[in-house]
């Protein structure tokens, strides 16, 4: 009778089968215990081998914010004074949906093969949107650029302009107004609205004051009553615009152009 567990378990052994054991026989109950443990074991690899595959990704993931952070850095340290194409060669361009690469495509492209193959479909998804993190910040770098580009040459031409009406006979009111002009078409063309507002003001205030140092130079004493008229402090009540021109106007025959007066007072 002992013999006939022992028959069942090693029954069609020699033909290949998987050998069962009857679950109510010692050796079923230890080859199910002895199957639980390698699940478990299993188990425990699996949640290992992604929890380090987790880790590696972060790594790389670092590495690569590195990378992007080193190429910006020196994308903006070559891009040309007027900051022109920093944007499109560092993130590419889209146009009709199709983007352009740029050299973020080939750095992130370069760090795909690297990522554990259980992170890089996730990696993968993620492209677009740090594109358009770092797209965000190379646009505002590229604008800051031109900016600063814009500035540097008003301030060169308006220098060009102020000496030009400081050398200029003050009653030669056609050249005078020739150049304030063209110092407004020129700031007209600039892209910020503020900078725009800002340099206006300063244009209609150094034009006057470049007209008072030209009259300066041809007639000091009326120079110096055109200055005292500038200079004049305000009264704490308010002053309306019209009675204002009208006794600029009273006084223009008597003084000249006060075009700069007109100019500074507006």
């Amino acid at each position: 009778m002992a013999t006939i567990p022992l028959q069942l378990a090693q029954r069609r052994l020699d033909s290949g089968s998987v050998v069962s054991y009857p679950d109510s026989s010692p050796v079923g109950a230890a080859m199910q215990g002895f199957g639980d443990e390698l699940s478990a074991v299993a188990e425990r690899l699996r949640q290992q081998k992604q929890q380090q595959d987790a880790f590696d990704a972060e790594v790389i993931g670092r590495e690569l914010n590195g990378q992007i952070a080193q190429a910006e850095k020196e994308a903006i340290q070559n891009a040309p004074a007027d900051g022109r194409g920093l944007h499109d060669a560092m993130y590419g361009q889209a146009r009709n949906g199709v983007v352009k690469p740029g050299l973020f495509d080939k750095i992130f492209d370069s760090t795909v093969p690297k990522m554990p193959e259980s992170e890089r479909a996730r990696f993968i998804r993620q492209k677009e949107a740090t594109r358009l993190a770092g797209s965000a910040r190379m646009a505002a770098q590229q604008y800051a650029r031109r900016q600063d580009y814009e500035q540097a040459e008003w301030s060169k031409a308006q220098a060009a302009e102020l000496n030009a009406i400081a050398r200029s006979d003050p009653d030669d009111t056609a050249k005078f107004e020739a150049i304030r002009q063209s110092g407004f078409d020129f700031i007209a063309k600039m892209g910020s609205p503020v900078a725009r507002q800002l340099a206006e003001t300063g244009w209609r205030s150094n034009t006057a004051k470049a007209l008072a140092h030209a009259m300066l130079a041809k007639d000091p004493k009326r120079a110096a009553e055109m200055l005292g008229v500038l200079r004049r402090p305000r009264r704490p009540v308010a002053v309306k615009p019209q009675a204002l021109m009208a006794r600029i106007c009273r006084r223009k025959t008597r003084m000249g152009p006060l075009r700069a007066t007109t100019a500074l007072l507006i």
